[in-house]
């Protein structure tokens, strides 16, 4: 059976929706290119399944904004943004002090949609920092964390962990919320994503 082709506006729509369909289409077509971007600079396996889902998740978190457009092919965006997310991934966890006193850049055409990769790549480091902290924590600190991201309320909260207090679901949120930030802070990425 051939495979079916999608356009780039196919793409983007499907991504938006979470079509499945799509992610498995990206997923066959694409994963290639990162595992091999990832392994030719000595990367592992693990690494570029990371570093796949990383751009999966930036991608779709800035589709969700409505107004973002690509202005390349949606194949040169997604590399664009992997390549960019491994660099900085690199640069980090393999700090070179001669990097920048050598001159060394990329050769990209600066645009408005590198600066969009840019920012996007940081956010995908960003997002890894938060995700690996936040995986971290207890899971009624997580499930409290995630109810107040979804906007519920101290009330709500206590209804849905069967709390009687919602003192307690006040104080307790605050306290993981703290945890959590101090977390971040303390781990060596943190001051490289400032």
């Amino acid at each position: 059976m051939k495979k079916k082709r999608y356009k780039d506006d196919e793409i983007i729509d499907g991504l938006r929706s979470g079509n499945d369909a799509i992610l498995n289409f990206i997923y066959e077509n694409y994963y290639g290119v990162v595992q091999k971007l990832v392994r030719k600079s000595f990367g592992t396996e693990s690494q570029a399944r990371d570093l796949f889902q990383e751009v999966i998740i930036v991608i779709y978190t800035k589709l969700q904004t409505g107004s973002f457009k690509i202005t390349s092919s949606f194949f040169t965006f997604f590399y664009a943004v992997a390549k960019y997310t491994w660099s900085d991934y690199r640069k980090i966890k393999y700090k070179n002090p001669l990097r920048n006193s050598t001159g060394y850049h990329d050769v990209w055409q600066i645009d408005e949609e590198t600066e969009q990769v840019e920012v996007l790549a940081l956010m995908a480091l960003r997002n890894k920092l938060f995700f690996k902290h936040f995986n971290a924590l207890s899971e009624t600190c997580q499930t409290m964390l995630r109810l107040s991201m979804a906007d519920y309320s101290s009330d709500e909260i206590a209804i849905e962990l069967e709390l009687k207090n919602v003192s307690y679901v006040r104080k307790r949120r605050s306290d993981c919320l703290q945890f959590l930030i101090e977390m971040m802070k303390k781990d060596a990425v943190f001051k490289e994503l400032l």
